[in-house]
């Protein structure tokens, strides 16, 4: 209850400042007269009379009065924290979303901070009804002899929404099917209709065995769809209880057969891990981002927004809301699929590769809500979820890595390339010889070129240290990688483009104000050979009318067999540029289909904000940082990302450096010859040379 006061506390603090003056008097038209009147006698002085006539002239479109009754309703409201969570529940169950909307639209011109208020009353309302000792008496009164009650609880029961499902359930479990109480539980479970079947099916896949009679059968009275294949595990799997049993058979209209049930379960796991598998988010503030410090806290704290869902929480014992990444939605139902496949005894092997990558997805995203990642996790934590019941091997962790990058999973993929490790080879001085098939290593080899520098490294690593001999096809492949990760630096390095020395040194301090370093070059040819000198490159920016080669021939290669991330491109049309016929649309159409492009210009709103010449105060942000991520993603202009981009690339770069010298001491040619050392490597030679050139005594 603390947290409940502080909220209700500061709404009423807020909504108590002082409002700006009231607008002029206006005529009223007969309606707007008539309300007033009905509102003036008997005079309105309890919180609630005063709330209701705030809503009213609200309604009719008279500001002005539905602000000094709010102030009345303000001043009226006690100081007893039950009491008032009670008012403000009260209000919140009485006037629906529509009319409180209406009323915050009204007052908001007057006085910003009624808005907290209305927020803590539609706060207080859902408190309440989502209140599970409520909720449980009132679907015990579905089966009271009177009538009042049995339709207050089946109203209290219907707003409660997906918040009844649970007790609702445990009513179809409990109540004789022909019983008054299971007719008006399956009645309420309709009307929820198709939102009740995620919250039901993350309860299906709980360990509670007990209800699951329930919630099967108010799965089937919600109607949702798509819903059988969740079915096939409880009627079939030996134990599973009778009640629980008989209901999955009576939804599916009969036993299903176990090779439908392998079939069916197999290409629905196969498509919840696909991308297009992932929930559409239904919180993320991007609109717009001003600039890059801004970011973090325009997002939310989060980068790819957030959805809410119901989850099991194995302390409460029952299903709860919560905000959750998309990945982490996507996950839970898969691993769903997964466990019904395990309890089914599954043999095919292509099935039993999806259940392995679906539970190293699932390993992953829980790491991943305490800040860790593939890189991080100790490759023996990362063999379980990919050992099956006949134990680890080599080659079923390589065909599981490229599942997942056939599914886009390429973290999945980097940490199954990990597991590859030896335990023995993280103190040996020289790489281990051959631990890996010729088959997995090819499939490593491929790997190489998928354009993610973390799955990279990681195939690359378990190469030089499980892959054999180096003189094998693709062995210089990993030199070439392991030599470019060790280039990074800790900088967030820009490539900018144009044939024009002045303005490419202008759009250099342009971009360098936002954390780059830039990095002039006049053709695109330079410009994909700067790239890729440097693994700091996170940035290009192309000029519209560049030359040898074209724009777009300059994107295809910066995009072809790239090592390590590939850089987002902006390409910059100049000034004189829109004038020119179709050129612009041109330019989209070629573009359009390509990732990671956008197309801008280099106006000077582009790189500096517009103030007011009044007070020289800021009116509108850059227009940079909104660009970019829409290009690249909103984790292209958070500090928090770009921070955590560099440390990645940094760790790599000195995982790589190491591992090059205990390449070298086991054989491998891991420098050519009249190749400078850059980056790391370049730093640990500057430190061997100091050493070396101090006197000795």
């Amino acid at each position: 209850m603390q947290w409940r006061t502080r909220m209700l506390a500061v709404a009423m603090i807020g909504c108590a400042a002082g409002a700006v003056a009231a607008e002029p008097q206006r005529r009223l038209d007969p309606l707007q007269q008539a309300v007033i009147d009905s509102l003036a006698f008997p005079p309105r002085t309890s919180p609630a009379d005063c709330f209701e006539a705030a809503v009213r002239c609200a309604e009719v479109d008279v500001p002005d009065v539905a602000h000094d009754s709010f102030k009345k309703f303000v001043a009226a409201v006690g100081d007893d924290e039950k009491e008032r969570f009670t008012l403000f529940a009260d209000l919140g169950d009485a006037f629906d979303a529509a009319r409180l909307g209406r009323l915050e639209r009204a007052l908001a011109p007057r006085d910003p901070a009624a808005g907290k208020i209305i927020d803590a009353i539609r706060a207080a309302a859902a408190i309440r009804r989502r209140d599970p000792a409520q909720l449980t008496a009132a679907a015990a009164a579905l089966g009271s002899p009177t009538v009042q009650e049995r339709l207050a609880a089946a109203d209290r029961l219907a707003a409660a929404q997906e918040d009844a499902l649970p007790v609702l359930a445990d009513v179809l479990q409990d109540s004789p099917a022909g019983s008054r109480q299971a007719h008006a539980a399956r009645q309420i479970i309709t009307a929820v209709g198709p939102a009740a079947r995620q919250p039901l099916l993350a309860w299906l896949g709980s360990d509670d065995v007990a209800h699951w009679a329930g919630v099967i059968e108010a799965l089937a009275a919600s109607g949702a769809a798509d819903i059988d294949d969740f079915l096939f595990a409880p009627a079939l799997v030996e134990n599973t209880p009778p009640a629980a049993r008989d209901a999955a058979i009576r939804r599916l209209g009969g036993p299903p057969s176990r090779d439908t049930a392998f079939a069916r379960l197999t290409a629905r796991l196969d498509r919840m891990l696909a991308p297009a598998a992932l929930p559409p988010i239904d919180e993320l503030c991007l609109e717009p981002v001003t600039k890059p410090e801004d970011a973090a806290r325009a997002l939310g704290g989060t980068l790819t927004g957030t959805v809410e869902r119901y989850a099991w929480n194995p302390e409460a014992r029952r299903i709860m809301r919560r905000r959750m990444s998309p990945r982490e939605a996507r996950s839970a139902e898969a691993a769903h699929v997964a466990r019904d496949l395990v309890a089914l005894g599954v043999r095919d092997p292509q099935a039993i590769r999806l259940v392995l990558l679906a539970q190293l997805e699932s390993l992953l995203v829980a790491a991943g809500r305490d800040g860790a990642t593939a890189d991080t996790i100790p490759p023996a934590s990362l063999r379980q979820p990919l050992t099956p019941p006949d134990g680890f091997d080599p080659d079923t962790a390589v065909t599981v890595a490229e599942l997942a990058i056939t599914h886009g999973l390429f973290e999945a993929a980097a940490a199954a390339c990990r597991s590859l490790v030896p335990p023995e080879a993280a103190d040996a001085v020289a790489p281990a010889r051959s631990m890996l098939s010729p088959a997995a290593r090819k499939a490593l080899v491929r790997a190489l070129a998928v354009p993610d520098a973390g799955l990279q490294a990681a195939a690359a690593t378990a190469l030089a240290l499980a892959g054999g001999d180096p003189h094998y096809p693709g062995s210089s492949r990993v030199v070439d990688l392991l030599r470019h990760a060790t280039t990074a630096t800790g900088r967030d390095v820009a490539i900018v483009v144009h044939p024009e020395e002045a303005i490419r040194h202008e759009l250099a301090a342009d971009v360098s104000r936002f954390g780059y370093e830039a990095v002039p070059v006049a053709t695109g040819r330079e410009a994909v050979i700067a790239a890729r000198e440097t693994a700091d490159t996170t940035l290009v920016l192309l000029a519209a009318r560049s030359i040898s080669p074209t724009p777009i021939e300059t994107v295809q290669l910066l995009q072809r067999c790239w090592p390590g991330d590939v850089p987002p491109v902006l390409l910059v049309v100049d000034p004189l540029d829109d004038g020119r016929g179709c050129f612009l649309t041109q330019l989209l159409l070629k573009f359009r289909d390509i990732d990671g492009i956008g197309v801008v210009d280099r106006l000077d709103s582009f790189f500096e904000a517009a103030t007011d010449p009044t007070t020289d105060g800021t009116t509108v942000g850059p227009r940079f940082p909104d660009a970019l991520a829409q290009a690249a993603g909103p984790q292209a202009v958070d500090p928090t990302a770009r921070s955590r981009a560099r440390n990645a690339r940094l760790t790599r770069g000195r995982e790589a450096a190491a591992l090059l010298e205990r390449m070298a001491a086991g054989g491998w040619e891991v420098a050519r010859p009249g190749d400078p050392p850059r980056g790391l490597v370049a730093a640990q030679y500057n430190r061997d040379d100091a050493a070396a050139a101090r006197p000795t005594r």
